[in-house]
């Protein structure tokens, strides 16, 4: 009975290291593909990040995090529906149209800072995408930045429209 039951016990444990082992595989394989397309650490790190502030009148004020995996944080301030913090996410693909969408529209040859010294009570905007070892962060506080820029931030825009389910974090000090 003894032997038996050692026996069973080492198959067990055989069977056990094999599917870990197999698990770790497709795990690294996917981690891979996330290291080309979003190269750095192998924490969640910044993929896309959208921040709109404050103007003379009534400008949506906001801000809008996204991660590699998926994790995505709103940061409604003022003229925005939901207010407060909130979260979601999205789908691989997804993420990955965010880069895509930034070679297409050529965000990465973009000036860091389109600024018009003229004016006084438009919204700044940030916008910054990280993609395939690419970083680039620009800000504008123009009347007519160029019309890719324009693209890209309407892009991360469009991706959390009112159908967006955002889950609202647990303490808050917004009322809606």
């Amino acid at each position: 009975m003894r032997v038996r039951f050692g026996w069973f016990w080492l198959f067990f444990c055989l069977i056990g290291l094999t599917a870990c082992h197999n698990s770790r595989k497709s795990t690294e394989s996917n981690s891979e593909n996330s290291d080309m397309l979003f190269p750095g650490e192998k924490s969640d790190s910044l993929v896309a990040y959208l921040e709109r502030t404050r103007c003379f009148g009534v400008c949506p004020v906001y801000s809008i995090s996204i991660y590699r995996s998926g994790y995505v944080v709103f940061e409604g301030n003022e003229h925005v529906k939901p207010l407060g913090n909130h979260f979601t996410f999205i789908d691989r693909n997804t993420l990955e149209g965010i880069g895509r969408k930034a070679e297409e529209l050529g965000f990465f040859d973009l000036k860091d800072e389109y600024r018009n010294p003229h004016l006084t009570d438009f919204p700044t905007v940030y916008v910054e995408v990280r993609f395939k070892g690419k970083i680039k962060r620009v800000h504008h506080y123009d009347a007519e930045p160029p019309r890719n820029l324009v693209e890209m931030e309407d892009y991360i825009d469009k991706l959390f429209g009112e159908e967006t389910k955002w889950t609202p974090f647990p303490i808050q000090n917004y009322k809606d």
